[in-house]
Protein backbone atom coordinates (compact mmCIF):
# COMPACT_ATOMS: atom_id res chain seq x y z
CA UNK A 1 0.00 0.00 0.00
CA UNK A 2 0.87 3.63 -0.77
CA UNK A 3 2.16 5.82 1.94
CA UNK A 4 -0.54 8.65 2.09
CA UNK A 5 0.50 11.82 0.18
CA UNK A 6 -0.66 15.42 0.06
CA UNK A 7 -1.90 15.85 -3.15
CA UNK A 8 -2.33 19.55 -4.40
CA UNK A 9 -5.95 20.91 -5.82
CA UNK A 10 -4.60 24.22 -7.50
CA UNK A 11 -6.68 26.34 -9.53
CA UNK A 12 -6.50 25.56 -13.44
CA UNK A 13 -7.72 27.63 -16.27
CA UNK A 14 -11.19 27.37 -16.10
CA UNK A 15 -11.57 29.75 -18.85
CA UNK A 16 -9.96 31.70 -21.76
CA UNK A 17 -7.32 33.46 -20.46
CA UNK A 18 -8.02 33.18 -17.02
CA UNK A 19 -5.36 34.97 -15.04
CA UNK A 20 -7.45 34.49 -11.27
CA UNK A 21 -10.42 34.08 -10.11
CA UNK A 22 -12.13 34.82 -6.37
CA UNK A 23 -13.11 31.91 -4.13
CA UNK A 24 -16.61 32.46 -3.46
CA UNK A 25 -17.50 29.91 -1.12
CA UNK A 26 -15.92 26.19 0.28
CA UNK A 27 -17.44 23.53 -0.09
CA UNK A 28 -15.69 21.49 3.01
CA UNK A 29 -13.50 21.62 5.51
CA UNK A 30 -10.38 20.33 6.98
CA UNK A 31 -10.43 17.15 7.83
CA UNK A 32 -13.99 16.30 5.69
CA UNK A 33 -13.52 13.03 3.67
CA UNK A 34 -14.09 13.18 -0.31
CA UNK A 35 -14.35 11.71 -2.89
CA UNK A 36 -12.76 12.09 -6.69
CA UNK A 37 -14.41 14.55 -8.56
CA UNK A 38 -16.24 16.21 -5.71
CA UNK A 39 -16.60 19.36 -6.02
CA UNK A 40 -14.91 21.28 -3.29
CA UNK A 41 -14.93 24.95 -4.16
CA UNK A 42 -16.74 27.82 -5.86
CA UNK A 43 -14.61 30.15 -8.14
CA UNK A 44 -15.93 33.48 -9.94
CA UNK A 45 -14.04 33.62 -13.15
CA UNK A 46 -14.89 36.25 -15.58
CA UNK A 47 -17.33 34.32 -16.70
CA UNK A 48 -19.12 32.75 -14.43
CA UNK A 49 -19.44 30.79 -11.10
CA UNK A 50 -17.67 27.27 -11.44
CA UNK A 51 -17.41 24.15 -9.01
CA UNK A 52 -13.77 22.75 -8.95
CA UNK A 53 -13.97 19.31 -8.26
CA UNK A 54 -11.13 17.02 -5.89
CA UNK A 55 -8.25 15.55 -8.30
CA UNK A 56 -8.36 12.31 -5.71
CA UNK A 57 -10.07 10.72 -2.74
CA UNK A 58 -9.17 11.52 0.29
CA UNK A 59 -8.89 13.92 3.50
CA UNK A 60 -8.75 16.99 3.47
CA UNK A 61 -6.07 18.96 5.17
CA UNK A 62 -5.59 22.65 4.16
CA UNK A 63 -8.61 25.07 2.72
CA UNK A 64 -5.89 27.52 1.40
CA UNK A 65 -7.52 31.41 0.81
CA UNK A 66 -10.89 32.60 2.41
CA UNK A 67 -14.15 33.20 0.88
CA UNK A 68 -13.72 36.50 -1.16
CA UNK A 69 -9.68 35.69 -1.57
CA UNK A 70 -8.31 36.48 -5.44
CA UNK A 71 -6.11 33.74 -6.52
CA UNK A 72 -3.73 33.61 -9.36
CA UNK A 73 -4.07 30.65 -11.79
CA UNK A 74 -1.72 27.74 -10.76
CA UNK A 75 -2.11 28.59 -7.07
CA UNK A 76 -2.83 25.94 -4.52
CA UNK A 77 -6.65 26.05 -3.20
CA UNK A 78 -6.40 22.81 -0.91
CA UNK A 79 -4.12 19.91 0.02
CA UNK A 80 -5.57 16.58 0.43
CA UNK A 81 -3.88 13.38 1.91
CA UNK A 82 -4.50 10.89 -0.45
CA UNK A 83 -3.59 7.47 -1.22
CA UNK A 84 -3.48 8.09 -4.85
CA UNK A 85 0.51 9.20 -6.15
CA UNK A 86 1.39 12.64 -6.23
CA UNK A 87 0.33 14.81 -8.96
CA UNK A 88 3.63 15.81 -11.29
CA UNK A 89 4.17 19.34 -11.06
CA UNK A 90 2.72 21.83 -14.31
CA UNK A 91 6.06 22.31 -16.58
CA UNK A 92 7.42 25.58 -16.73
CA UNK A 93 7.83 28.18 -13.50
CA UNK A 94 5.09 30.78 -12.85
CA UNK A 95 5.81 34.68 -13.57
CA UNK A 96 6.48 36.76 -10.32
CA UNK A 97 3.30 38.50 -10.80
CA UNK A 98 0.11 38.23 -12.73
CA UNK A 99 -0.51 40.73 -15.10
CA UNK A 100 -3.56 42.40 -12.79
CA UNK A 101 -1.19 42.33 -10.18
CA UNK A 102 1.79 43.57 -11.83
CA UNK A 103 -1.29 46.95 -12.82
CA UNK A 104 -2.13 46.79 -9.45
CA UNK A 105 1.11 47.07 -7.93
CA UNK A 106 1.59 50.29 -10.44
CA UNK A 107 -1.92 52.15 -8.66
CA UNK A 108 -0.64 51.60 -5.52
CA UNK A 109 3.11 52.65 -6.31
CA UNK A 110 4.61 49.56 -4.53
CA UNK A 111 7.50 47.92 -5.91
CA UNK A 112 6.97 44.24 -6.31
CA UNK A 113 10.60 43.38 -5.64
CA UNK A 114 9.31 44.04 -1.74
CA UNK A 115 6.41 41.76 -1.45
CA UNK A 116 6.84 38.28 0.11
CA UNK A 117 5.25 35.82 -2.43
CA UNK A 118 2.78 33.17 -1.11
CA UNK A 119 2.29 31.65 -4.69
CA UNK A 120 4.16 29.26 -6.75
CA UNK A 121 7.67 29.49 -6.85
CA UNK A 122 7.29 32.33 -4.38
CA UNK A 123 5.17 34.17 -7.15
CA UNK A 124 3.14 37.31 -5.84
CA UNK A 125 -0.04 37.00 -5.32
CA UNK A 126 -3.05 39.83 -5.22
CA UNK A 127 -3.99 39.16 -1.73
CA UNK A 128 -0.05 39.30 -0.91
CA UNK A 129 0.43 43.28 -2.44
CA UNK A 130 -2.88 43.89 -1.07
CA UNK A 131 -1.32 42.83 2.41
CA UNK A 132 1.72 44.71 1.37
CA UNK A 133 0.32 47.82 0.74
CA UNK A 134 -2.06 47.52 3.35
CA UNK A 135 0.80 47.38 6.40
CA UNK A 136 2.85 50.56 5.21
CA UNK A 137 2.31 53.47 7.10
CA UNK A 138 0.37 56.09 6.92
CA UNK A 139 -0.79 58.87 8.99
CA UNK A 140 -3.32 59.25 11.53
CA UNK A 141 -6.20 61.11 11.13
CA UNK A 142 -7.25 63.24 13.65
CA UNK A 143 -9.73 61.90 15.97
CA UNK A 144 -12.58 64.86 14.27
CA UNK A 145 -11.54 63.59 10.56
CA UNK A 146 -14.35 61.78 8.82
CA UNK A 147 -12.72 58.43 7.53
CA UNK A 148 -13.18 57.49 3.97
CA UNK A 149 -14.89 54.05 3.86
CA UNK A 150 -12.83 51.76 1.88
CA UNK A 151 -14.83 48.19 0.48
CA UNK A 152 -13.32 45.43 -1.43
CA UNK A 153 -14.75 45.16 -4.75
CA UNK A 154 -15.67 41.41 -5.25
CA UNK A 155 -18.08 39.15 -6.47
CA UNK A 156 -20.04 40.25 -10.04
CA UNK A 157 -19.51 43.98 -9.15
CA UNK A 158 -15.23 42.91 -9.89
CA UNK A 159 -16.08 41.02 -12.74
CA UNK A 160 -18.21 43.57 -13.85
CA UNK A 161 -15.34 46.00 -13.28
CA UNK A 162 -12.59 44.52 -15.27
CA UNK A 163 -15.08 43.49 -18.30
CA UNK A 164 -16.33 47.31 -18.96
CA UNK A 165 -12.50 48.63 -18.49
CA UNK A 166 -11.12 45.81 -20.73
CA UNK A 167 -13.94 46.63 -23.48
CA UNK A 168 -13.48 50.63 -23.39
CA UNK A 169 -9.56 50.04 -23.69
CA UNK A 170 -9.86 47.76 -26.46
CA UNK A 171 -13.09 48.08 -28.60
CA UNK A 172 -13.17 51.95 -30.27
CA UNK A 173 -16.60 52.89 -30.54
CA UNK A 174 -19.16 54.75 -32.71
CA UNK A 175 -23.13 55.44 -31.71
CA UNK A 176 -26.47 55.88 -33.71
CA UNK A 177 -29.44 57.57 -31.88
CA UNK A 178 -32.90 57.16 -33.29
CA UNK A 179 -36.63 58.27 -31.50
CA UNK A 180 -38.46 55.56 -33.08
CA UNK A 181 -42.52 55.22 -33.81
CA UNK A 182 -43.70 52.52 -31.64
CA UNK A 183 -47.23 53.22 -31.69
CA UNK A 184 -47.89 49.57 -33.50
CA UNK A 185 -45.54 48.00 -30.94
CA UNK A 186 -47.42 49.04 -28.03
CA UNK A 187 -50.36 47.82 -29.93
CA UNK A 188 -49.00 44.68 -30.87
CA UNK A 189 -47.33 44.31 -27.06
CA UNK A 190 -51.02 44.83 -25.53
CA UNK A 191 -52.49 42.55 -27.58
CA UNK A 192 -50.40 39.82 -26.70
CA UNK A 193 -50.55 40.45 -22.95
CA UNK A 194 -54.38 40.33 -23.26
CA UNK A 195 -54.17 36.44 -24.62
CA UNK A 196 -51.91 35.02 -22.11
CA UNK A 197 -52.61 33.39 -18.96
CA UNK A 198 -51.09 33.58 -15.29
CA UNK A 199 -49.08 30.45 -16.13
CA UNK A 200 -47.74 31.54 -19.74
CA UNK A 201 -44.15 33.54 -19.48
CA UNK A 202 -44.93 37.52 -18.99
CA UNK A 203 -44.47 38.93 -22.03
CA UNK A 204 -42.44 42.01 -22.27
CA UNK A 205 -41.37 44.04 -25.28
CA UNK A 206 -38.02 42.73 -25.34
CA UNK A 207 -38.94 39.38 -27.00
CA UNK A 208 -39.82 42.17 -30.05
CA UNK A 209 -36.47 43.80 -29.35
CA UNK A 210 -35.02 40.60 -29.81
CA UNK A 211 -36.85 39.77 -33.20
CA UNK A 212 -36.31 43.32 -34.36
CA UNK A 213 -32.32 42.58 -33.40
CA UNK A 214 -32.13 39.44 -35.20
CA UNK A 215 -33.64 40.78 -38.44
CA UNK A 216 -30.80 43.36 -38.72
CA UNK A 217 -28.29 40.48 -37.85
CA UNK A 218 -29.60 38.49 -41.06
CA UNK A 219 -29.56 41.76 -42.84
CA UNK A 220 -26.14 43.57 -42.30
CA UNK A 221 -23.90 40.03 -41.45
CA UNK A 222 -21.11 42.21 -40.65
CA UNK A 223 -22.57 42.88 -37.23
CA UNK A 224 -23.54 39.34 -36.48
CA UNK A 225 -19.45 38.73 -36.42
CA UNK A 226 -16.58 39.72 -34.30
CA UNK A 227 -12.93 40.65 -35.28
CA UNK A 228 -9.84 39.28 -33.90
CA UNK A 229 -6.77 41.69 -34.67
CA UNK A 230 -4.55 39.31 -34.27
CA UNK A 231 -5.23 37.29 -36.94
CA UNK A 232 -6.14 40.02 -38.70
CA UNK A 233 -9.37 38.15 -39.05
CA UNK A 234 -13.65 38.81 -39.13
CA UNK A 235 -15.67 36.08 -38.48
CA UNK A 236 -19.18 36.13 -39.38
CA UNK A 237 -21.21 33.15 -37.35
CA UNK A 238 -23.65 31.40 -38.42
CA UNK A 239 -25.92 31.66 -35.55
CA UNK A 240 -27.88 34.91 -34.50
CA UNK A 241 -26.89 34.79 -30.49
CA UNK A 242 -28.08 37.72 -28.44
CA UNK A 243 -26.85 38.72 -25.17
CA UNK A 244 -29.36 40.32 -22.25
CA UNK A 245 -28.30 42.75 -20.05
CA UNK A 246 -30.13 41.48 -16.76
CA UNK A 247 -29.32 43.85 -13.40
CA UNK A 248 -29.10 41.70 -10.45
CA UNK A 249 -28.73 42.97 -6.96
CA UNK A 250 -24.67 42.83 -7.29
CA UNK A 251 -24.58 44.11 -10.71
CA UNK A 252 -24.78 43.82 -14.41
CA UNK A 253 -24.66 39.76 -15.71
CA UNK A 254 -25.35 39.53 -19.43
CA UNK A 255 -26.73 35.70 -20.05
CA UNK A 256 -26.85 34.57 -23.83
CA UNK A 257 -30.14 33.60 -25.90
CA UNK A 258 -28.94 31.01 -28.38
CA UNK A 259 -30.00 30.82 -31.95
CA UNK A 260 -32.67 33.24 -31.63
CA UNK A 261 -33.55 33.41 -35.41
CA UNK A 262 -35.06 30.07 -34.81
CA UNK A 263 -37.73 30.94 -32.47
CA UNK A 264 -41.36 32.74 -33.18
CA UNK A 265 -41.86 35.80 -30.70
CA UNK A 266 -43.58 32.89 -28.24
CA UNK A 267 -40.29 30.71 -28.12
CA UNK A 268 -38.03 34.31 -27.08
CA UNK A 269 -40.07 35.50 -24.44
CA UNK A 270 -40.61 31.63 -22.62
CA UNK A 271 -36.78 31.38 -23.32
CA UNK A 272 -35.85 34.86 -21.98
CA UNK A 273 -38.18 34.27 -19.13
CA UNK A 274 -36.29 31.28 -17.90
CA UNK A 275 -32.78 33.06 -19.11
CA UNK A 276 -33.42 35.68 -16.56
CA UNK A 277 -34.64 33.77 -13.67
CA UNK A 278 -31.35 32.05 -13.82
CA UNK A 279 -28.77 34.97 -13.89
CA UNK A 280 -30.89 36.34 -11.30
CA UNK A 281 -30.70 32.95 -9.00
CA UNK A 282 -27.11 32.58 -9.73
CA UNK A 283 -27.78 29.17 -11.58
CA UNK A 284 -25.90 30.18 -15.00
CA UNK A 285 -22.70 28.36 -16.69
CA UNK A 286 -20.12 29.17 -18.55
CA UNK A 287 -21.79 28.86 -21.75
CA UNK A 288 -24.41 30.90 -21.22
CA UNK A 289 -22.06 33.64 -20.97
CA UNK A 290 -20.29 33.58 -24.00
CA UNK A 291 -20.84 33.67 -28.16
CA UNK A 292 -22.92 36.20 -28.30
CA UNK A 293 -22.48 38.84 -31.38
CA UNK A 294 -24.35 41.73 -29.83
CA UNK A 295 -25.66 43.02 -26.62
CA UNK A 296 -29.53 44.30 -25.81
CA UNK A 297 -29.86 46.54 -22.54
CA UNK A 298 -33.63 47.56 -22.13
CA UNK A 299 -32.72 51.28 -19.75
CA UNK A 300 -36.19 52.04 -20.53
CA UNK A 301 -37.32 49.55 -17.81
CA UNK A 302 -35.60 51.72 -15.87
CA UNK A 303 -37.06 54.77 -16.57
CA UNK A 304 -33.98 55.91 -18.97
CA UNK A 305 -34.37 57.15 -22.60
CA UNK A 306 -31.18 57.75 -24.11
CA UNK A 307 -27.92 56.77 -23.01
CA UNK A 308 -24.08 55.62 -24.91
CA UNK A 309 -24.10 51.92 -23.97
CA UNK A 310 -20.46 50.18 -24.21
CA UNK A 311 -19.76 47.38 -26.37
CA UNK A 312 -18.82 44.37 -24.94
CA UNK A 313 -15.56 42.55 -26.06
CA UNK A 314 -15.95 40.29 -28.70
CA UNK A 315 -19.05 41.68 -29.80
CA UNK A 316 -20.17 44.15 -32.65
CA UNK A 317 -22.43 46.15 -30.82
CA UNK A 318 -25.07 46.86 -27.84
CA UNK A 319 -28.32 48.30 -28.40
CA UNK A 320 -30.06 50.43 -25.42
CA UNK A 321 -34.02 50.81 -25.76
CA UNK A 322 -35.17 53.23 -23.86
CA UNK A 323 -39.01 53.72 -22.52
CA UNK A 324 -41.43 54.39 -24.47
CA UNK A 325 -43.08 57.46 -23.80
CA UNK A 326 -46.01 59.62 -25.33
CA UNK A 327 -44.87 62.80 -27.51
CA UNK A 328 -46.64 65.11 -30.23
CA UNK A 329 -45.05 64.21 -33.74
CA UNK A 330 -45.72 65.24 -36.93
CA UNK A 331 -47.41 62.70 -39.45
CA UNK A 332 -48.34 62.98 -43.10
CA UNK A 333 -47.64 67.14 -42.19
CA UNK A 334 -49.74 67.49 -39.17
CA UNK A 335 -48.99 67.14 -35.40
CA UNK A 336 -49.88 63.64 -33.81
CA UNK A 337 -49.31 61.89 -30.73
CA UNK A 338 -47.52 58.69 -30.92
CA UNK A 339 -45.88 56.38 -28.94
CA UNK A 340 -41.91 56.85 -29.37
CA UNK A 341 -39.34 54.67 -28.24
CA UNK A 342 -35.16 55.60 -27.67
CA UNK A 343 -32.73 53.66 -29.40
CA UNK A 344 -29.16 53.72 -28.85
CA UNK A 345 -27.16 51.68 -31.22
CA UNK A 346 -23.41 51.74 -30.28
CA UNK A 347 -20.74 49.80 -32.50
CA UNK A 348 -17.14 48.03 -32.57
CA UNK A 349 -15.34 50.66 -35.14
CA UNK A 350 -13.34 48.38 -36.25
CA UNK A 351 -15.72 46.11 -38.19
CA UNK A 352 -18.25 48.58 -39.28
CA UNK A 353 -18.69 52.00 -40.30
CA UNK A 354 -20.90 54.81 -40.03
CA UNK A 355 -23.17 54.39 -43.13
CA UNK A 356 -23.23 50.56 -41.90
CA UNK A 357 -24.34 51.45 -38.47
CA UNK A 358 -27.24 53.73 -40.17
CA UNK A 359 -28.54 50.87 -42.39
CA UNK A 360 -28.27 48.45 -39.46
CA UNK A 361 -29.99 50.82 -36.80
CA UNK A 362 -32.44 51.63 -39.84
CA UNK A 363 -33.63 47.52 -39.64
CA UNK A 364 -33.83 48.15 -36.14
CA UNK A 365 -35.57 50.79 -36.17
CA UNK A 366 -38.36 49.45 -39.05
CA UNK A 367 -38.87 46.39 -37.04
CA UNK A 368 -39.91 48.00 -34.27
CA UNK A 369 -42.54 50.35 -36.15
CA UNK A 370 -43.84 47.04 -37.96
CA UNK A 371 -43.41 44.45 -35.13
CA UNK A 372 -44.50 40.53 -35.49
CA UNK A 373 -47.28 38.93 -33.79
CA UNK A 374 -46.92 36.36 -31.35
CA UNK A 375 -47.22 32.92 -33.22
CA UNK A 376 -45.70 34.05 -36.32
CA UNK A 377 -42.65 32.17 -38.31
CA UNK A 378 -39.31 32.66 -36.79
CA UNK A 379 -37.62 35.35 -38.49
CA UNK A 380 -36.45 34.65 -42.23
CA UNK A 381 -32.76 35.23 -43.64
Amino acid sequence: MNDPALVELRLADVGEGLAEAEIVEWLVRPGDTVAADQPVVIVMTDKASVEIPAPVAGKVRECVGDAGSIVATGSVLARIESDAPRAAAPHGSAPQAAPSTRRRAAELGVDLRAVAGSGPSGRVLLEDLERHAAARPTAAPSTDEPRDEVVPLRGLRRQTAHAVAHAWRTVPQISEFRDVDATSLVRARREAVAGRTPDDPPFTYLPFFVRAVVAALQAHPNFNAFVDLERDEITRRAACSVGIAVATDDALIVPVLRDAARMDLDDIAAALAALIARARGGRLQPNDLAGASVTITNVGSYGAEFGVPIVRAGESAILGFGRIRDAVVAVDGLPAVRSMLPLTVSADHRLNDGAQLAAFTATIAERCREPGKPGDSPVQA
